[in-house]
């Protein structure tokens, strides 16, 4: 079993970095869809959960986010459900663990709720806001 972040790491880490976090997320969920890595979703959910403990924003921002590797997940055949658990059991206890745990049992995700749209470039799939 993966060990869990400690809280200790994550004060060490510039709040400012939330947003590389999470665009890097975001970039890793579409690279997992290009490559089929169920690996490279666990570390989009990762890269997010992180973000989400360095900046206690709003969690709809977040929930935002998760909405693009929890789809992933889907087209790559796995349960968004036990990825997102696996990494929620990774992340510092607290808030964002739990976010993350509750968001892959949910079972009303969508792209277009979420303001998302999944695109086809010459690279391949990708996700983009919704004009």
């Amino acid at each position: 079993m993966p060990r869990r972040i400690e809280q200790s790491f994550v004060r060490t880490l510039d709040p400012a970095t939330a947003l590389a976090l999470g665009r890097y997320g975001t970039r890793l969920a579409t690279l997992a869809l290009r490559q089929n890595s169920v690996d490279l979703l666990r570390r989009s959910v990762l890269a997010t959960g992180l973000a989400r403990c360095l900046a206690s924003n709003d969690d709809r921002d977040i929930m935002v986010a998760l909405a693009v590797p929890w789809i992933v997940a889907q087209q790559l055949g796995t349960s968004p459900a036990e990825a997102f658990a696996t990494v929620s059991a990774t992340l510092p206890e607290g808030p964002a663990a739990r976010l993350v745990q509750a968001f892959g049992v949910r079972t009303d995700i969508t792209l277009e709720a979420s303001g998302w749209e999944l695109v086809t470039t010459a690279d391949g799939p990708d996700f983009r806001p919704v004009p």
